[in-house]
């Protein structure tokens, strides 16, 4: 074979590589669940639920919101009495919080409607609203760690500090939505 032959040869190939790669992105057809769904592949384990390990959950706008509760009281290892004072402190912190940020919400769109308006008076009464939404937010994370203190014991306390640190860490190093990494602390890069 000379060299224009196997050069046809060779651009047929990858014309056909081609066509087939954007056939196979225009199929209609529903793409398998999970991983394991390829026909002949070793079954899921009994009782798989299709969730990881560690059953991270997703926020209101799909952020990191962290392991769930069962992985952490296990983690802990709580006893009865501690696992139903947490799950009332868990309703009851869940519920201000998600008020207390719907409030911050409202008050920053109330904010930047004043200063569209350009009116220095309604600017100053927004921006005096959003602080407050802040410093109530803020009050209610130091009450709810505190509350949580009160629950667990001190080997608990020192356990949950070690694995929010190191989630910290993992989480410190995830890419959001838009490439975002978060502000750079000193001799970090970027």
């Amino acid at each position: 074979m000379n060299g224009s032959v196997k050069l046809f040869v060779a651009s047929l190939i990858v014309f056909a590589a081609s066509v087939g790669f954007f056939a196979g992105s225009f199929c209609n057809r529903p793409c398998p669940k999970g991983p394991m769904a390829v026909e002949g592949a070793n079954p899921p384990p009994p009782k798989f639920d299709g969730k990881g390990p560690h059953e991270f959950g997703k926020g209101p706008r799909g952020d990191f919101k962290g392991p769930s509760p069962e992985v952490i009281d296990s983690l802990l290892q709580v006893t009865p009495e501690q696992k139903a004072a947490l799950e009332k402190n868990r309703a009851e912190t869940d519920s201000a919080f998600k008020e207390l940020r719907r409030n911050k919400f409202e008050a920053e769109k109330a904010l930047g409607e004043a200063l569209e308006s350009e009116d220095s008076a309604a600017i100053e009464t927004a921006k005096a609203k959003v602080l407050e939404a802040d410093k109530a937010l803020l009050d209610h994370r130091v009450n709810s760690v505190a509350a949580l203190g009160k629950i667990l014991n001190k080997e608990q306390r020192e356990k949950f500090r070690a694995f929010h640190k190191e989630n910290m860490k993992k989480f410190k190093h995830h890419k959001g939505p838009k490439g975002f990494k978060g502000p750079k602390s000193e001799g970090q890069e970027q």
